[in-house]
């Protein structure tokens, strides 16, 4: 059994999230999320989670729609594949959502994302992580923001491989989230993979 969850744990490298207490995660989850409110609430209206409760350390303004979190990609609208290599940059077109998305690889497997230039890491859902054999033990899952339904959880993980349109990267942390829906490209793997400009509706990659 023990050594089961050894080679479980070697597979997607889990650390150790001890070192990390309440708070901590706390303020990781808040740079994560924290300005992605803005942009999902200009896709969509409807109710919100509110990631300032008393004891997450976000700010007011930080707020993931319900709709988001629960729609389907089509549903959320934007086609990540719709995206094309301009001189050696790639570029994403606005989706239907107002947001831009993309097709990536994490650790060899297809992984949908949503790029948040306002998000500091990188955040996967619980289903998309499970899929490329990220699988947290509940242990590792720690109350790291307030929700209107209560508690909400999220684990740190390690990624070995992160791919876009070509460019690889390795060695990047992230952090699986429960209830979320939304794969999240932040900052942690842009500023690797090269420099991101809006220009109008397309969102440029290019390397730096």
């Amino acid at each position: 059994m023990m050594l089961g969850k050894r080679q479980k744990r070697s597979r997607w490298n889990y650390r150790n999230l001890l070192l990390l207490d309440r708070r901590a995660m706390n303020r990781l989850l808040a740079l994560v999320l924290g300005m992605t409110a803005a942009l999902l609430m200009l896709a969509q209206g409807g109710g919100v989670f509110n990631l300032s409760g008393p004891e997450s350390g976000a700010t007011d303004a930080a707020a993931v729609t319900v709709a988001d979190l629960h729609a389907s990609p089509d549903e959320r609208g934007g086609n990540a594949r719709e995206s094309g290599v301009r001189g050696g940059s790639t570029v994403l077109d606005r989706g239907a959502d107002g947001q831009f998305h993309v097709y990536g690889r994490v650790d060899g497997g297809e992984v949908r994302f949503l790029v948040d230039t306002g998000a500091d890491m990188v955040a996967l859902t619980v289903d998309d992580a499970r899929r490329l054999g990220i699988d947290p033990p509940s242990s590792a899952y720690q109350p790291i923001l307030r929700t209107a339904s209560g508690q909400g959880y999220g684990a740190v993980v390690r990624i070995d491989r992160l791919a876009v349109d070509g460019r690889e990267i390795g060695g990047i942390e992230a952090v699986v989230v429960r209830d979320l829906s939304v794969n999240l490209l932040g900052q942690s793997a842009l500023k690797r993979l090269g420099k991101v400009t809006l220009e109008g509706d397309r969102l440029v990659i290019s390397a730096s």
